[in-house]
């Protein structure tokens, strides 16, 4: 399906800057532009765009001439990154269409959040993007950088993104969350952490009746809460009624014609060191989401902390292919689009390993499966090969290249002062990216 997709005249059409783009015949393509950019690596380009003609060739059974950096760097440029967008989105929905995915209590459990992506450091960018001031003691290592600020909206059991988004740093993130809310339906469950919770998105979620929330408070988040986090308090599980704090925030709330009061669920959960955290939900009903289920869910939000640490050191995010605010934006959703790839064609082999009768249960490596995608692209986007034996042989190695689930494992946060040193190490840096192609 996503082959006839990218070699389409009408997907082509919809994502070319100019009609007159790639209408003669070329060395490269539409479509072996948008492959090159997927199989995205830390090599020179020019052993990039040779390894692609060399697989290329090899499919087509011709000789294919050349390909110069320069003349991809200029060809790229024609290619509107609203294509990976398209392809991710189809990734998704695919995935969803028979409705046979993992849920919690029949509920589809989304989280979102966002982190700081850092970007090449042109003036270009900068007016795009917008620029930080490192301040130091020393005038001569203070410098400006610039910095994005992703935000996703990820489903945390099928580890499919639904929505990614890639603005201004100062944008915060209250405010791409309501773009993220237009993504969501009945019976999903989205999870927040404590930089949220608002009176205001409150009852944007619940005004709007399509979607639950759960987000974890601070203690000064609301003026009704702030005894729940005391260790004698004996509340763990309550319905309090809610209201604007201010008068501005009132005015706001009937300008947009939202409640002036609301019903939210406060669970107190005290963690295994002792710490006690709030969790606020809409889910008001104990018989669909009990007191300890609290617990579980507030854990899973992990995951998209993880998937932000797989696209940022597994798939290399920051290690950007060009030097425009345009090819940036291509390089991200290029990103998202092989992560959600890869979910979308390692479920079945995730799901035949959680059903073996193992010791311990096991799970696909999703660096070698990473490193299957890549190196499997041409053939899957241009081979007359039939599909369906392309993906069992891909299936093979996924299953045959597992790595261990170890649940409930914590580590404590790092002390940055007492690690600086570790974190300078050049070992430290290969541990951590595990970079896959």
């Amino acid at each position: 399906m996503l082959k006839d997709k990218i070699h389409s005249d009408e997907f082509q059409s919809d994502h070319k800057q100019n009609q007159k783009d790639f209408t003669r015949e070329r060395k490269l393509t539409f479509a072996k532009i948008v492959v090159i950019m997927m199989r995205k690596s830390v090599k020179s380009l020019q052993n990039i765009l040779n390894e692609a003609q060399k697989e290329i060739s090899v499919l087509l059974k011709n000789d294919e001439e050349t390909i110069t950096g320069s003349a991809y760097t200029q060809a790229r440029k024609k290619l509107n990154y609203t294509a990976f967008i398209e392809l991710s989105d189809m990734s998704r929905d695919v995935f969803y269409e028979d409705g046979e995915y993992q849920r919690f209590k029949e509920y589809r459990l989304l989280a979102i959040d966002g982190s700081i992506v850092t970007l090449p450091n042109t003036d270009e960018i900068k007016k795009e993007f917008g620029v930080m001031y490192v301040k130091n003691q020393d005038a001569n290592f203070s410098k400006e950088i610039t910095q994005a600020r992703a935000s996703t909206l990820y489903d945390v059991l099928n580890h499919i993104t639904i929505d990614a988004r890639l603005n201004k740093k100062a944008i915060d993130e209250r405010t791409q969350t309501h773009n993220h809310l237009q993504k969501t339906k009945k019976g999903d469950l989205i999870i927040f952490d404590r930089g949220y919770p608002a009176y205001e998105l409150f009852t944007s979620i619940i005004h709007s009746d399509q979607s639950d929330f759960l987000m974890r408070i601070r203690k000064n988040s609301f003026k009704d809460t702030a005894y729940l986090f005391n260790p004698a308090c004996k509340d763990d599980d309550l319905i309090i009624t809610l209201r604007p704090s201010t008068k501005a925030l009132l005015s706001t709330i009937k300008a947009q014609g939202l409640p002036q009061s609301i019903k939210v669920r406060f669970i107190r959960v005290v963690l295994d060191n002792g710490d006690i955290e709030v969790l606020a939900t809409s889910v008001l009903d104990n018989t669909l989401l009990t007191t300890k289920d609290f617990k579980l869910l507030y854990h899973l939000r992990w995951e998209i902390e993880t998937h932000y640490d797989v696209i940022k050191n597994r798939l290399n995010l920051e290690n950007f292919t060009g030097l425009s605010a345009f090819s940036v934006k291509q390089d991200f959703f290029a990103t998202i689009f092989i992560s959600n790839y890869e979910s979308v064609v390692t479920y079945e082999s995730n799901q035949e390993l959680q059903d073996k009768d193992t010791i311990h249960q096991q799970k696909v490596n999703r660096s070698v499966s990473f490193n299957t995608i890549k190196n499997y692209c041409f053939d899957l986007f241009y081979s007359e090969q039939d599909i369906a034996i392309l993906l069992e042989k891909m299936e093979k190695l996924f299953i045959t290249n597992t790595t261990l689930v170890r649940n409930n494992r914590s580590s404590p946060r790092y002390d940055y002062e007492k690690t600086k040193h570790l974190r300078n190490a050049l070992n430290y840096h290969k541990r951590r990216k595990k970079i896959v192609f």
